[in-house]
């Protein structure tokens, strides 16, 4: 029998299978579906395309833009394109920007100059008249008196040397003056007491108690004041306690302030006794040209500027010997900043040797700082000051002074000691015994400032009553 099914549409005639009918329906609703979200689709990418343009990643970060661009961000960090605005950004950057322009950056300040005073008196030669003007009533001894009215100088100086001519053996040996010296070792606590830092030993009479002379000086400083420098004489077994030539480890001596170094040297070519230089030399430092151009080579290594104490010359010749120029001039070659001489007993000029950076300084002879000698100009020292600066431009001799010294010859007795020559007076000059042993013996003060002018030259100033000056 044939059924009517009014419900469907034609779109299933044809069709008699009702579930076949069913399937067909839902497919075509679904196709309807499908259609209806790709349409969907297509109209939102139309709408994105029209009114929301996608931008171009900038390479800026990695590559540099061309000329014609300029890339900033915006303030959401993203790149924008302003391909056309250069004008304008040139036009920007040409305007005076809204902070302050930064300051300049100062330029270093120049280092403060570090200044540094050497001082130098001239031999300690003890005769025996000198050795008991330090002799107490109680039979110590005791030698300050010998450099009350120079140790304000003394401590005021930043290094402050002597030459100690004599051997200081004390009770290891008799008391002897000349020839063959040995002196209490007492003065050399006067000496420290003083404001001496440096004592020099090479000398023609340290060997004057053999070996063991040195040896117990050693001990001597070593156990008593082993803050003081020793120079000149090292000790013999060998333990390099002084510098002593090129043969010596222990090498320079060497002052130090603030980064101000000066090396100090101590050498004799005056022996009076026949030696070995290849053992004696090695106790006593012996000026030989090779030592010379080592030591100074080896010292100029260390510090800024070198000193040479060499004891040399001719006795009582009150002009530098030949000698004296030759080794003077072996000096300034190895380069030798200052020279300061002793061993002639008697003082001799100054002068200056070099131009510029090569210029070397000269006190021939500072002569006896204190002594027994009988015969006035003998009795006339010299007080050496050198004033050293470090700055920015390096270092140098900045100024020097060479003032007279007058022992004030009173053997035996504590009044034997000595004064700058402008503290010299004409009653000091009354009681001195220089004039019972002199055969000028009518003498002054002004026969001291007179000899003085004489030897010293045009450089000796007569107000100051000083050789004076600076070098540029």
């Amino acid at each position: 029998m044939d059924e009517q099914h009014p419900q469907f549409s034609s779109l299933y005639a044809g069709t008699t299978n009702p579930r076949r009918h069913r399937m067909r329906w839902l497919l075509t609703t679904l196709m309807l579906c499908a259609l209806l979200v790709a349409t969907v689709a297509l109209a939102a990418s139309l709408v994105q395309s029209v009114f929301f343009p996608r931008s171009q990643k900038s390479d800026a970060a990695t590559f540099p833009t061309e000329a014609a661009e300029t890339v900033v961000s915006d303030a959401s960090g993203d790149s924008v394109d302003h391909e056309g605005d250069q004008d304008a950004a040139a036009a920007d950057a040409e305007k005076p920007a809204d902070t302050e322009e930064p300051a300049e950056p100062e330029e270093p300040k120049p280092a403060e100059p570090v200044r540094a005073r050497l001082l130098m008196i001239g031999d300690l030669l003890m005769h025996d008249g000198v050795i008991y003007s330090g002799q107490r009533e109680d039979g110590s001894f005791n030698y300050d008196h010998l450099f009350a009215h120079i140790a304000d100088d003394v401590r005021a100086a930043d290094v402050a040397v002597l030459n100690q001519e004599t051997i200081l053996g004390g009770t290891a040996f008799p008391y002897t003056g000349y020839p063959q010296f040995n002196s209490p070792q007492e003065l050399g606590d006067a000496e420290v007491a003083a404001g001496f830092d440096v004592i020099l030993k090479a000398t023609n009479h340290t060997l004057d108690m053999g070996y063991d002379g040195v040896r117990v000086e050693l001990e001597y400083w070593k156990n008593n004041h082993p803050e003081v420098a020793v120079i000149g004489m090292a000790d013999p077994d060998g333990d390099g306690v002084c510098p002593a030539g090129t043969r010596n480890t222990a090498g320079p001596y060497i002052f130090e302030k603030d980064g101000l170094r000066i090396a100090m040297l101590n050498y004799t070519n005056i022996w009076n006794l026949n030696i070995d230089v290849a053992h004696d030399g090695q106790v006593v430092a012996d000026m030989s040209e090779e030592a010379l151009y080592a030591d100074i080579a080896a010292a100029h290594e260390q510090a800024d500027l070198v000193v040479v104490f060499p004891h040399w010359g001719a006795e009582y010749e009150t002009a530098p010997s030949e000698g004296e120029r030759y080794w003077a001039s072996i000096l300034q070659d190895a380069g030798a900043d200052v020279v300061i001489g002793g061993h002639p007993h008697v003082i001799q000029p100054v002068e200056v040797w070099g131009e510029g950076d090569d210029q070397m300084l000269i006190f021939w002879s500072v002569g006896n700082y204190v002594s027994n000698m009988w015969e006035a100009f003998k009795v006339v020292g010299g007080m050496a000051t050198v004033d050293f600066v470090k700055d920015d431009d390096g270092a140098r001799v900045e100024a020097y002074e060479f003032m007279p010294v007058i022992c004030q010859r009173m053997p035996n007795s504590p009044e034997l000691t000595a004064y700058k020559l402008p503290d010299y007076t004409d009653e000091l000059a009354a009681t001195s015994t220089i004039r019972e042993t002199d055969s000028a013996s009518g003498f002054s003060k002004q026969w001291y400032v007179d000899f003085c002018a004489e030897v010293l030259g045009d450089a000796f100033d007569r107000d100051t009553l000083s050789v004076h000056g600076e070098l540029s």
